[in-house]
C-alpha cells in the first residue's frame, strides 16, 4: 500500500500480485476506519490533518494503469441529539453550520491543490438583532503560495450559496505551513442572499422586488419584471400558456409582499398581466403602496441620511446583483466628520479607483445639492486593514443637513481582528488597551481612511476639541524639555571627551587606513576587465531624488562624465544582470581590435529594474541629447513580465524626483550648468538652511553630531556593530546602495565564482514555480505597452535599440523557466519589423550555461563573464557600432 495526502484527501494505492475485487478491499479499509471515533485524523503533523474523503487505487504490481477506482467520502463526524440530522446529506448539514460538515465541503474543489481547509467558529458580542452571533474562521493550509485570484473568488461563491444560518461574517486566511503568520486574510460577508435582496427591496430597488416577487412563485411558471418611473412601481407579470393561478391569488401574493416591504419612496403600483409567448395583456390592476408617506432614498439623502447613501452607493457600484448575492459584492462603509464623508470600499479584489470613482462623482453630481462639501474615498480587499488607494473629491454646493440623530451605519467593521484563540501575550496587550483607553488620553488607532475599527468605544472615547488641545500641547511642552534636557547632556559628555588629547595612528590591519596602498597596489592582469579601474567615488546629486541611491548617483556620474567628455558612444541599460554582467571597458578592447576606433561606454544598470524604469530614465529623465545613437538593453524576460508587482518603478513615483517631473522641472535642472560641488539646498526652499543655522546656534550637539554618532556607536554599540559587520562581510550578496562599488563607467566587477556544491549549501534553490519575477507571468500588459512607447520615442530620435538576452546557467533554467523564456524569445521574434531594433540571444546558447566561473551565482555574471559577453557580443556584425568617438 502506497498513501499520499492532498488537502483534505487520502489517496491509498493497492498493488497486487493477481487481480482483486474492489468491493473486498474498500470494505476491509472501511471496517478499519470504523474502529476509532470520528472525525479521522493523521497523528502527524501536529494539529492533526482532518480527512475527509479517501481515494482508493488498486493495480498490479508493475503495472502503471489501475484497474479500479474507488470515492469514499467519510460521514459526517459531528454528533448531535437529533437523530434525523444523521440522515441529511453533507450540504444541508454544513448549512446547519456544522463545522466540520462545512470544511468537508468546502475542500472537495481544493484538496486536488494540496489546501487543507479547517473551520471553527467564534461567538461575538454586541451584534445586532438581525444578525447572527457567530464568526466562522476558514483557515486553508498548503505548502505554498496560492494565486490569490484563483483561490479566493471560487471559495467565497461556494461558501455564501451554503446560505449559512446564524452566521454574521466569516473570514479566510491562508497559512502557509511552518510560517507564524497568515500569507493573507480575507473578509467575507455571510448575509444571506434574500436578507440582501429584502433589504435593498426596502429601499426600492425594482431589480431586488423583481427577484422577491419571482422567488414567491417559483413552484408556477410565473416571472414579473419591475421597473420605478416617477415613484411608481410598474410590475409585468409574464404567465406561461394554461397556468391554473388566478388572477385574485396572484395580487393577494404580491399585494402581501409589497405591504411588508413598504419600497421606500413608492408611491402606487402597477401590474399587468401577459400571456406568454404572443405577449397579449390579459388583466391589469393598481394600488397604493404603504411608502407613499415616505421620501425617496434620493430626497433622504440629499437630507444627510447615511444609510440612504449607502444604500445608494451599493446599488451604483454592484449594478449585477446577481454576482452581488453570489459573493457579496462591493462593501460600503460610511462615516461623516462636519461636511466631509468618508467613504470605504472593499471587496474580494480590491474595487478598481478610476472606476469607483467616476461612478461615485456621478451619483453625487448627479444628488446636488447634498450636505457635502468633500468626499474621501478609499479603496481596499476586505480584511485588510490599510487602504491600498484613496482619493478625495470636492463639491461646491452643498445644504445643511438634517438635526435628527445619526446612526452608525455597521456594527461591526472588518477586517477582522479577533482570532478565535488568542494567546497570553495577545491578551495581555488587549487588557492594557483597554486599559490606556478608560485613562482618556489615548483612543483606537484608526486605519488608514480615519476609520475606527470598534466604533462604539471610539465614540465614548472622543473627547472635545478644547481637551484634544490641551492634551496635544502637554506632550509637546514634555516632548520639547526631553528634548532639551537629552542634548545638554549629550553636549556634556562630548566635551569631556574632546577635552582629552587623542592621537591618530594608521592601522595596517584597518581596511580603511589602508586604502590608498591597496589601490596602488593593485596587481594588472591580462583579463579584459575593469576590476583594476578606479571606484567611482560618492557623489552628492545637485537633482531631486529618485529615492534609490543607485540610481541618483548614477545620474550625477553620468552628468559630470557628459560635462567632461561629451555624449557616450553606447550606453548600457538593464538591471544588475546589466550592472554586473557587461563590461563597458572589455566591450572597447574587444571592438578596438575588430578595427574600430576606441568608444566611450557607460553602464548605467540599476538594482530591480523593469522596462518601466528604462523608460523613465531614457525617455523622461535624459533629455534626447544626451542619448547616444546606440544604446543596448542587457536584461531578460523578468524585466518584461507585467503579471508580477513593479515595487522599483512603484517607489520611484512617489519621489520628489519624479514629482519634478511630473511638474516639467526636472530636465531644466539637467540643462543647467551647475557647479560639481553645489549643495543640493540650490534647488529647494531656503526653509532648510535657515533650520539648520537656528539648530546649530541653540543645540550643544547639532555641530558635532558626526563625531558624537561615531562615538555612541563606537562604545555603546560596539558588540552589535562586530556582529552585524561579521554577518555583512560573510554574506555572499553586494550591496551598491552606497554607490561605492561602481567604477567610473558605471559597472560593478564581482569578482566571487559560483560553485553550486557550496553554493545550495547556504541558500536555497527555488525553482521557476515559486519565482517571484516570473509571477503571473505576462508580456502583453503595463511592461509592453511602455516599451512600444520607448521604442517610438528611439525611432523618432533616430537611437538603435540592441537587446541583450544575458546568459544564465542549467542550475537557474529549470523546465519552468525555460518556457517562459521561450515565450520572451517568440515575443522578440514578433518585434522583428521594428527598424532600429536588434535581439541578442546568449540564454538559448548553451555553451554559456555550464560556464559556472563565468557567473557569481546562478543566474548573475561576475567580471569574468562579463568580459566574456563583451567580447562575443563584439562578434555580432549586424549591430551599427558607431564609427567614431565622440567629440
Amino acid at each position: 500500500m502506497r498513501v499520499r495526502l492532498r488537502g483534505n484527501t487520502l489517496h491509498i494505492l493497492c498493488e497486487t500480485s493477481c487481480p482483486t475485487e474492489k468491493e473486498e478491499i474498500t470494505q476491509a479499509i472501511l471496517r478499519r476506519m470504523r474502529r476509532q471515533p470520528p472525525p479521522v485524523q493523521l497523528l502527524e503533523p501536529t494539529p492533526g490533518i482532518t480527512i475527509h474523503r479517501l481515494i482508493v487505487y488498486g493495480r498490479l504490481r508493475q503495472e502503471k494503469k489501475s484497474l479500479w477506482l474507488s470515492l469514499i467520502p467519510l460521514g459526517q463526524s459531528s454528533p448531535s441529539s437529533n437523530p434525523e440530522t444523521f440522515q441529511l446529506n453533507r450540504k444541508n448539514q454544513a448549512r446547519l453550520g456544522y463545522p466540520q460538515a462545512i470544511a468537508q465541503y468546502l475542500s472537495q474543489n481544493l484538496s486536488q491543490l494540496g489546501i487543507n481547509i479547517r473551520v471553527e467558529t467564534q461567538t461575538l458580542a454586541n451584534t445586532a438583532p438581525h444578525q447572527g452571533q457567530q464568526r466562522l474562521w476558514i483557515t486553508c493550509e498548503c505548502d505554498y503560495s496560492p494565486d490569490y485570484g484563483l483561490l479566493t473568488e471560487s471559495l467565497v461563491q461556494r461558501l455564501r450559496e451554503l446560505e449559512i444560518k446564524g452566521f454574521r461574517d466569516g473570514a479566510i486566511r491562508c497559512q502557509i505551513r511552518g510560517e507564524e503568520k497568515p500569507e493573507w486574510l480575507l473578509w467575507v460577508d455571510l448575509t444571506p442572499p434574500d436578507v440582501m435582496l429584502r433589504q435593498w427591496g426596502q429601499w426600492g430597488d425594482p431589480e431586488a422586488i423583481s427577484q422577491i416577487l419571482t422567488q414567491s412563485f417559483q413552484a408556477h411558471p410565473l416571472t414579473i419584471r419591475a421597473a420605478v418611473t416617477d415613484a411608481v412601481l410598474s410590475l409585468e407579470c409574464i404567465l406561461a400558456p394554461n397556468i391554473s393561478l388566478a388572477q385574485a391569488h396572484i395580487l393577494k401574493t404580491i399585494q402581501d409582499i409589497l405591504d411588508v416591504l413598504a419600497p421606500q419612496g413608492l408611491q402606487r403600483a402597477l401590474i399587468r398581466a401577459k400571456s406568454a409567448p404572443h405577449n397579449e395583456e390579459l388583466w391589469r390592476s393598481e394600488w397604493s403602496l404603504p411608502g407613499v408617506h415616505h421620501d425617496s432614498p434620493g430626497q433622504l439623502a440629499q437630507q444627510g441620511d447615511l444609510e440612504a447613501w449607502r444604500f445608494l452607493l451599493q446599488r451604483c457600484l454592484n449594478p449585477d446583483l446577481t454576482r452581488r448575492l453570489a459573493t457579496g459584492g462591493i462593501h460600503i462603509t460610511l462615516r461623516q466628520k462636519d461636511d466631509t464623508l468618508y467613504i470605504m470600499t472593499e471587496a474580494i479584489a480590491c474595487p478598481p479607483q478610476m472606476a469607483t470613482l467616476k461612478a461615485i462623482a456621478t451619483l453625487f453630481r448627479h444628488l446636488e445639492p447634498h450636505p457635502f462639501s468633500r468626499l474621501k474615498v478609499y479603496g481596499r480587499r476586505s480584511g485588510q486593514s490599510k487602504a491600498l488607494w484613496q482619493q478625495s473629491l470636492k463639491f461646491n454646493t452643498i445644504t445643511p443637513a438634517r438635526t435628527s440623530p445619526q446612526t452608525p451605519t455597521e456594527t461591526a467593521l472588518p477586517p477582522v481582528e479577533t482570532d478565535p484563540s488568542l494567546s497570553p501575550l495577545e491578551r495581555f496587550n488587549q487588557g492594557a488597551r483597554n486599559l490606556l483607553q478608560r485613562s482618556r488620553l489615548w483612543q483606537p488607532i484608526p486605519d488608514n481612511c480615519g476609520l475606527v475599527l470598534h466604533q462604539g468605544e471610539s465614540e465614548r472615547n472622543v473627547f472635545s476639541p478644547q481637551r484634544r488641545w490641551r492634551v496635544a500641547c502637554l506632550w509637546l511642552l514634555g516632548g520639547i524639555l526631553v528634548t532639551a534636557q537629552t542634548d545638554w547632556l549629550a553636549g556634556q559628555w562630548l566635551r569631556r571627551d574632546l577635552a582629552q588629547p587623542q592621537s591618530v595612528s594608521l592601522s595596517q590591519t584597518d581596511p580603511a587606513t589602508r586604502s590608498e596602498v591597496l589601490d596602488a597596489q593593485l596587481p594588472v592582469t591580462n583579463w579584459p576587465t575593469t576590476a583594476p579601474k578606479a571606484i567611482a567615488p560618492p557623489l552628492t546629486s545637485p537633482y531631486p531624488s529618485f529615492d534609490n541611491p543607485l540610481l541618483d548617483e548614477k545620474l550625477a556620474l553620468y552628468q559630470e562624465r557628459i560635462a567632461k567628455n561629451g555624449v557616450p558612444d553606447v550606453l548600457i541599460i538593464g538591471s544588475s544582470r546589466a550592472l554586473r554582467g557587461l563590461d563597458p571597458l572589455a566591450l572597447q578592447m574587444a571592438l578596438t581590435e575588430k578595427g574600430h576606433p576606441p568608444l566611450d561606454i557607460f553602464n548605467f544598470g540599476i538594482n530591480g529594474a523593469t522596462v518601466q524604469i528604462f523608460d523613465l530614465l531614457l525617455r523622461q529623465i535624459l533629455p534626447p541629447e544626451q542619448l547616444p545613437q546606440l544604446i543596448i538593453l542587457a536584461d531578460g524576460a523578468r524585466a518584461f513580465n507585467s503579471g508580477r508587482q513593479d515595487l522599483t518603478y512603484e517607489l520611484m513615483t512617489r519621489s520628489p524626483g519624479f514629482q519634478a517631473l511630473e511638474a516639467g522641472t526636472f530636465s531644466q535642472l539637467l540643462s543647467q550648468d551647475i557647479p560639481k560641488h553645489q549643495a543640493i539646498t540650490s534647488v529647494v526652499p531656503d526653509l532648510e538652511q535657515i533650520t539648520t543655522q537656528w539648530l546649530g546656534k541653540i543645540s550643544q550637539v547639532y555641530d558635532q553630531r558626526q563625531f558624537f554618532k561615531e562615538r555612541f556607536f563606537d562604545e555603546t554599540l560596539a558588540p552589535f556593530h562586530t556582529w552585524v559587520s561579521t554577518a555583512e562581510a560573510a554574506s555572499p550578496m553586494i550591496s551598491t546602495e552606497s554607490g561605492q562599488q561602481f567604477n567610473l563607467d558605471g559597472f560593478l566587477p564581482l569578482d566571487r565564482r559560483f560553485i553550486p556544491e557550496t553554493y545550495y549549501q547556504n541558500h536555497t534553490q527555488v525553482t521557476g514555480n515559486y519565482d517571484g519575477d516570473y509571477a503571473a507571468f505576462n508580456l502583453r500588459g503595463t511592461q509592453h505597452e511602455t516599451f512600444l512607447e520607448l521604442l517610438d520615442h528611439f525611432e523618432s530620435h533616430q537611437i538603435h535599440l540592441v537587446f541583450l538576452n544575458q546568459p544564465l546557467t542549467d542550475y537557474y533554467l529549470d523546465p519552468v523557466r525555460l518556457d517562459y523564456e521561450r515565450q520572451f524569445r517568440q515575443y522578440f521574434r514578433q518585434l522583428a519589423n521594428r527598424d532600429k531594433l536588434d535581439f541578442v540571444d546568449f540564454v538559448h546558447q548553451q555553451a554559456w550555461q555550464g560556464r559556472y566561473e563565468w557567473f557569481s551565482d546562478p543566474s548573475h555574471l561576475n567580471q569574468f563573464g562579463a568580459a566574456q559577453v563583451a567580447q562575443e557580443l563584439a562578434k555580432v556584425s549586424t549591430i551599427p557600432w558607431p564609427q567614431r568617438t565622440s567629440d
